[in-house]
């Protein structure tokens, strides 16, 4: 389903109950700033968590069967809730005075039960495209003209073209990618059984040269140690393995100056990289702050 641009504006039949709706859930979540923050990640948040990737090796949503589709949406709408705070009446929420539905989908359309557009009730619509890492949320009222025919059980979908009927607050925002698209996920959880967790450090970022890895990866790889951390340093660590090897261990935090100097880029907080140098001049430079050996 596509998503298109917004035509409640004033004048537009549904402008004034949909903007009271809008402000409201601005009003009870802080802003429209904490929304459009907290909404993109709690989209990344409930897809990993149904994905599973440490146990299951599943990175994409494509590889998730219809009814584990159907936990991602609902999950969205659990976050949703917490980020909302607000109480959940006969419908999903209350905003203001009105009971409010959520409803999700995976780039499908929204499914409207009888009980929400026998009253052309207001609904939170909540859509996410994985391939793009966008996604929106917004409120519509669940009118006649705006429904298609029901299905067996009675629920009638919106539309394509009356999606522009939508009000949005957060529209096409992107969220971050899965951080675990770009690891061999078989290989990583073979690594975990891997010990000493030192060892097992060492050898992720021999595989995985050049790959910016956060920290979360390292904490998930190094699940079983009392302080994952430690088996990064240069003393019984990672480091103190690979700079023998030549293979230098850096992070934000130690490395984005020569990183940047070495044309790799800057790397975000709480990551780490692994690189070997590529001519002499680069090794010069990682021998000088003690990043690699002889």
């Amino acid at each position: 389903m596509k998503m298109l641009p917004s035509v409640v504006v004033p004048g537009h039949p549904d402008f004034e109950e949909l903007n009271r709706i809008r402000d409201g859930i601005f009003a009870i979540a802080g802003g429209n700033t904490e929304i459009q923050d907290a909404f993109p990640q709690a989209v990344r948040d409930a897809i990993d968590f149904v994905l599973d990737p440490i146990r299951t090796g599943r990175t994409e949503i494509r590889e998730l069967d219809n009814v584990e589709k159907t936990f991602v949406g609902l999950k969205i709408e659990h976050y949703v809730r917490d980020i909302l705070g607000a109480p959940k009446g006969i419908r999903d929420l209350v905003i203001g005075s009105r009971d409010v539905d959520i409803k999700n989908t995976l780039d499908n359309s929204w499914m409207i039960p009888p009980e929400t557009y026998r009253d052309e009730g207001p609904c939170l619509v909540i859509n996410s495209k994985e391939d793009e890492s966008r996604c929106w949320m917004g409120v519509i009222l669940a009118r006649e003209s705006y429904l298609n025919a029901p299905n067996r059980d009675g629920k009638r979908g919106v539309k394509s073209g009356a999606v522009e009927n939508v009000l949005w607050l957060v529209e096409g925002a992107g969220y971050p990618p899965s951080v675990w698209r770009a690891f061999d996920m078989a290989a990583f959880r073979e690594l975990r059984k891997v010990q000493p967790g030192t060892a097992r450090a060492a050898e992720f970022f021999r595989q995985n040269l050049e790959k910016p890895v956060p920290r979360e990866v390292v904490e998930a790889l190094l699940f079983d140690q009392d302080d994952p951390m430690k088996r990064l340093r240069k003393n019984q660590g990672a480091r103190g393995v690979l700079g023998p090897e030549g293979i230098a261990l850096l992070s934000d935090t130690f490395g984005n100056g020569v990183l940047q100097e070495l044309d790799r880029g800057k790397l975000p907080p709480r990551t780490f990289m692994a690189i070997a140098p590529r001519n002499d001049r680069e090794r010069k430079t990682l021998m000088q702050i003690g990043a690699i050996e002889e």
